[in-house]
């Protein structure tokens, strides 16, 4: 685990570089926050903070008004940071910043890849069906890997294996030497098998809206 702000911020400002390129979102700086213009049918924007001071928690919970509004904190929460936020609903607690070295390995046979400059795509079919995808935004030395997924028809197969190293190929390729994502638990127990370390906690709420 990072166990310091100095360590920890510059992280996860790469990672919301990195996140913002791959879904083609806009950011901006908002405070200590990043403002990400996500456009998603879950949420309209998320501010993404990372070990905030307890008066700029109490700010972004303010401005967290709508179920359409996210607000994720990384790193460890103490009593008050968390009686703040009680005032939003939890979307999640139990995501986690993850880390690993990037090294040029072979990608798997039969991985397809379609890419960019800077985002790897890359998606593993199965009599012509796509069984499993995703995705990795490259950012100087750091790949930020996103929508790592298998249909439900083709887990347990090992496809999320292969689309992981596809992805590490193309990212090395183009000089990314470390990775990083925010990892479900579902998709933990994968990177923690491809030796994948954990950085930090991870929570988000979302606003309530109006009362009424």
């Amino acid at each position: 685990m990072i166990e310091t702000p100095d360590d920890l911020i510059p992280l996860v400002d790469r990672w919301v570089e990195g996140w913002a390129l791959s879904r083609g979102a806009a950011r901006r700086r908002d405070g200590d926050a990043w403002r990400v213009e996500v456009a998603a049918a879950t949420r309209s924007l998320e501010r993404i903070v990372a070990q905030p001071r307890p008066a700029e928690l109490t700010r972004l919970v303010d401005e967290t008004t709508t179920p359409g509004v996210w607000l994720s904190v990384v790193g460890p929460l103490d009593d008050v940071a968390r009686q703040t936020l009680a005032r939003l609903d939890a979307v999640t607690h139990a995501e986690r910043m993850m880390t690993a070295p990037v090294s040029a390995t072979p990608s798997p046979p039969g991985i397809v890849v379609d890419d960019d400059d800077q985002v790897v795509h890359v998606r593993d079919e199965v009599d012509g069906v796509v069984a499993a995808r995703g995705q990795a935004a490259v950012v100087g030395e750091h790949v930020v890997f996103d929508r790592i997924a298998t249909d439900p028809d083709f887990r347990r197969r090992g496809l999320g294996r292969r689309v992981m190293a596809g992805l590490e190929h193309g990212a090395a390729a183009r000089g990314a030497t470390t990775g990083l994502l925010f990892a479900s638990v579902d998709g933990r127990r994968l990177y923690e098998s491809l030796g994948w370390r954990e950085v930090a906690e991870l929570g988000t709420w979302r606003g309530r809206g109006l009362p009424g």
